[in-house]
């Protein structure tokens, strides 16, 4: 299963962003006041294609053998040329688009975010923050502010 078309693809990560955006906004707006100006790194083991079905259900009518999940990590450029380049260096190529979506967000009303998947798709931008930083800001010092987000972050699709 895979997705074809750019406008599909962009539509599937809209989609998967819309899903995830009450737990990994607030988590980017904690760790930016923490860790300072970086991006969201969304990785999964899953497809572009398979995290897009609103169902754990594949085109053939099997249920998905795996949870569907994403890993969320609130990276620097430092620590984005340090850790995750040196492990996969075909993600050093995002990096022009990346640096300069970090320089050009507003961070009051914008994130920065690199997206992998399993299938190979990659994809960088900025999307808006929603719900709106303040209210990020309070929920991510609810969620995270205790210590229990410093390290990645973990969501599962399906318990959404």
């Amino acid at each position: 299963m895979m997705i074809i078309f750019g406008e599909d693809k962009d539509t599937a990560r809209q989609d998967i962003l819309s899903r995830i955006r009450f737990y990994a906004y607030p988590y980017a707006v904690h760790k930016s006041s923490v860790i300072g100006k970086g991006f969201l790194f969304v990785q999964s083991d899953s497809s572009l294609a398979v995290l897009s079905l609103p169902v754990p259900i594949l085109s053939n009518g099997r249920r998905c053998t795996t949870q569907r999940s994403v890993l969320l990590h609130w990276l620097t450029l430092k620590e984005y040329d340090s850790e995750v380049c040196m492990d996969d260096f075909e993600l050093a190529a995002a990096r022009k688009e990346l640096k300069e979506a970090i320089d050009t967000h507003d961070e009051k009303v914008e994130v920065p975010v690199l997206m992998r998947f399993r299938c190979g798709h990659v994809a960088v931008g900025i999307a808006p923050l929603v719900p709106d930083f303040n209210l990020c800001k309070v929920l991510g010092k609810e969620y995270y502010g205790s210590g229990q987000g410093d390290g990645a972050l973990q969501l599962n699709i399906d318990d959404m």
